[in-house]
Parts: C-alpha cells; sequence; structure tokens
C-alpha cells in the first residue's frame, strides 16, 4: 500500500489556525533537502489513517502543489489531554542519503519466565537509533521475547537480527528486555529490644501493682488491729 496524501498551501497562521482545525483540516509544513518551508495543510482524518500506518519511520509521498515529494512525518504536535493532533512536520528527504532516525521496538511472544516465576517483563528502552537509507528504515523491530526462559536471562542490541542495509548505532550492550523477579511483601519485624522494653514495662507496671495492693492490704490489716475508741 502507499502511504501518501494530499495537501494544499496554507495562509492561516496563530489563532487563526484553530479555525482551520474545526473545519477538519491539520496545519503543517514541509521542509528539507532542496525544498523551501512551505506552510501546508492536510485532512486530519486522512492524516491519522497515515500515521497509523507510516508512523515516523517510514517513507510517504506528499502531493503538493502538483508535485510528489518524498517525505518522513518529522514531528507531531499533540493536545495534551485529547491527544489529537494539532500540528504536523514533514521532512523532505534525499533518497540515496542516509540519515539517522529512532526505529520503535514492538516485543512479541511470552516470556517464559513470567510463567514460571511470577515475574514482571521489563522492557527498558522503546526504540533503537539507526542510520539507513530513507527506503531502508524499518517502520519497526521485531522483539522476540521467549527465549527469556529464567530470571537469568535476558536480552541486549547486539541480539537482534537487524537488515544488513540498517546500521545500528544505539550501544550493542544496552538492555532491551528481562523478567524481574516477583515482589514479596514483607511483614514488618518488631525488633526484639522493642518486645524486651514493652515487657519490661509490663512486668514493671505488675509489679507496681502487686506492690500497691500488698501496701493496701498491710493498711487495712493494721487498722483492723487498733483498739476501738
Amino acid at each position: 500500500m502507499d502511504l501518501e496524501i494530499a495537501a494544499e498551501p496554507r495562509s492561516t497562521t496563530g489563532k487563526r489556525n484553530r479555525q482551520l482545525r474545526r473545519s477538519g483540516q491539520l496545519p503543517a509544513v514541509v521542509y528539507g533537502k532542496d525544498t523551501e518551508s512551505l506552510a501546508i495543510q492536510v485532512e486530519a482524518k486522512a492524516f491519522d489513517t497515515l500515521y497509523r500506518a507510516a508512523g515516523r519511520t517510514s517513507l510517504v509521498k506528499l502531493h503538493v502543489d502538483g508535485s510528489a515529494k518524498s517525505a518522513i512525518i518529522r514531528e507531531v504536535q499533540r493536545h495534551p489531554l485529547s491527544r489529537r493532533a494539532l500540528h504536523v512536520d514533514f521532512l523532505v528527504v534525499d533518497l540515496l542519503q542516509e540519515m539517522e532516525v529512532d526505529v520503535p521496538l514492538v516485543f512479541t511472544g511470552e516470556p517464559p519466565a513470567v510463567e514460571l516465576t511470577g515475574g514482571t517483563l521489563m522492557t527498558p528502552i522503546g526504540h533503537l537509533r539507526v542510520r539507513a537509507l530513507p527506503t531502508e528504515i524499518p517502520h519497526e523491530i521485531s522483539v522476540d521475547v521467549t527465549p527469556l526462559v529464567d530470571l537469568d536471562a535476558s536480552l541486549h542490541v547486539r541480539d537482534l537480527v537487524i537488515p544488513e542495509n540498517v546500521h545500528i548505532q544505539t550501544d550493542g550492550d544496552e538492555l532491551i528486555a528481562r523478567v524481574l523477579p516477583p515482589r514479596i511483601e514483607e511483614e514488618p519485624e518488631v525488633e526484639e529490644e522493642a518486645l524486651e522494653g514493652e515487657a519490661a514495662e509490663g512486668e514493671e507496671g505488675a509489679e507496681g501493682a502487686e506492690g500497691e495492693a500488698q501496701a493496701g492490704e498491710a493498711e487495712t490489716n493494721a487498722s483492723e488491729d487498733e483498739p476501738g475508741g
């Protein structure tokens, strides 16, 4: 399937872009190789469909002013709450020159160590930095986590199988995935000194109460022994 989208030159700027968005259009800009920066607009729904397929790594054809430009989606500004796209940057690329991009990792399979130990799969990084020709950049990189058979197993960048025309820029020793042992909730331990202190206080309290009782009994006996007046 060809990844392409039609665009039109845009004259609105600033706050007037709000009205543009209400009409179903998305403000954007295109710039890059042998291309002057140009304000454009694309249909918002068409862009959402394109972005789901292309992401920020796949090459797209941008039709504007009667010509088709090879570009990638460089940046998408989104609303902080609704996550709706507010503005898009398209970067025109040179098909004969390598470029660096971040390619997302997609984790597949179920690690046996999770079921065996009750542990949790940890994935510290979600993308790899790669260098390749625009036509060779993978849309995503798949990571099979089924080799994680126990808590000692781990996957690193160097373990990935990457097309030979794609050059990884991320450190090969970077950890990609491993299974962490399950967390065990430990009951709080009461220190022996505290227990001994409480026991001593209890004994002192009991001795004090016993002493008061004996003193009271002695007073009673003494009053009984006194002759009546």
